[in-house]
């Protein structure tokens, strides 16, 4: 990873911490969210930033939920 920009090491260390995701693959993705354009990267930014907010595991079966239960367990 050396002879990169600091941020894209970091962009590349933080990929490569994705299941089934190398060094190699973390460095294509990077160069990949480098040359999308500022509003697709805010785009993919903001729903990794949603994603982590509002899901969770429902808590009768673990399916993943928006909110105490999934879509599944809401249905009687």
């Amino acid at each position: 990873m050396t002879g990169y920009a600091l941020p894209i090491q970091r962009l590349i260390k933080e990929l490569g911490k994705l299941p089934g995701i190398g060094e190699k693959t973390a460095t294509r993705l990077a160069t990949f969210i480098l040359r999308a354009s500022p509003e697709d990267a805010r785009k993919l930014a903001d729903s990794i930033v949603e994603v982590k907010s509002k899901i969770r595991f429902c808590s009768a079966c673990f399916n993943l939920a928006e909110g105490d239960l999934c879509e599944i367990c809401m249905d009687h």
